[in-house]
């Protein structure tokens, strides 16, 4: 299925103005299916666009859904165990740290996590930044390759090299060659900032649905501590 037929259905059932809970009501979960009084209209749209229609389009939409739904209050496990199968090193998004309160609010993006273990079965949760530099390196020096620029040898100057490819380069190139010269000659900051979350701390997590754009799938999760203080979270 493709991302247009996707934003296709989303975009008939945003006309009709329902919010998720009614989506998911005429979905049939079990079965892929959608409510049959839909299923025309959906039709007529994937027609009308020229796109292929047929039952497999039905059922690859509800299964999207389905993969992006399932909400409520989760146990610790659950949500380390969503943790882990983020690959930061490569997410375009990281983890949003939010916390509201009457005087103020803040939000931190993180790119890494990590834990900490105590001999009392307590957990430390710490989100901080982490600068993937050898990744960066490696797909600097790979991009160089693939525009025929010498990065074997320990004497080539990337440069003089770039300088004699620029004027046949488009605007998108030349901009990744300066990000690569920039990752691989470029001393980077990395950000000290941190949040630790104490597992005996938690009262309780909650999360939402994922959302519904194709390439995004961010879920919502609301961390409620035993002092009442809350924080929100999406990844």
């Amino acid at each position: 299925m493709t991302n247009k037929q996707i934003n296709t259905i989303n975009g008939y059932f945003n006309d009709k103005h329902m919010d998720r809970k009614q989506l998911e009501s005429v979905l049939d979960f079990d079965n892929l299916t959608i409510d049959e009084k839909c299923i025309p209209e959906i039709m007529a749209l994937l027609k009308s666009s020229e796109d292929e229609v047929g039952e497999d389009i039905i059922k690859s939409y509800v299964r999207f859904v389905k993969s992006r739904s399932g909400s409520g209050e989760i146990t610790w496990e659950e949500f380390m165990a969503r943790l882990n199968d983020l690959v930061l090193e490569y997410s375009s998004f990281g983890i949003r740290v939010q916390r509201f309160s009457k005087p103020a609010y803040w939000e931190i993006f993180f790119n890494h996590f990590e834990t900490t273990d105590y001999e009392d079965g307590d957990v430390k949760l710490t989100f901080n930044q982490e600068y993937y530099e050898k990744t960066e390196r490696e797909n600097a020096y790979e991009y160089l390759s693939e525009h025929d620029i010498d990065t074997d040898s320990e004497k080539s100057n990337f440069i003089s090299q770039i300088a004699t490819k620029w004027d046949g380069l488009s605007e998108d190139e030349k901009d990744i060659m300066i990000s690569a010269l920039d990752a691989i000659y470029s001393t980077h900051y990395v950000d000290k900032s941190r949040v630790d979350i104490m597992k005996s701390s938690i009262n309780k997590i909650t999360m939402t649905n994922a959302d519904l754009v194709p390439e995004v799938g961010l879920r919502d999760y609301g961390i409620e501590f035993l002092d009442g203080d809350f924080i929100s979270l999406r990844f």
